[in-house]
């Protein structure tokens, strides 16, 4: 049951469906994808989210 609900709100990859790797400072939180082809920018001060998508924006 653990399992079954951690699963349902993990974020993945739209592209490939891998966890997101998230890392967190001060000043924002940050989750990527481990094959670079998402990465989500979350800076908690503003309430502001940037996404950058492989399919959209080449940002490697």
């Amino acid at each position: 049951m653990r399992a079954t609900l951690k699963k349902l709100f993990e974020s993945r990859c739209p592209n490939c469906s891998q966890p997101l790797i998230s890392e967190r400072d001060a000043d924002r939180s940050l989750k990527t994808c481990p094959q670079c082809h998402y990465k989500e920018e979350t800076y908690l001060s503003l309430g502001v989210t940037v996404v950058y998508n492989e399919t959209r924006n080449d940002f490697k």
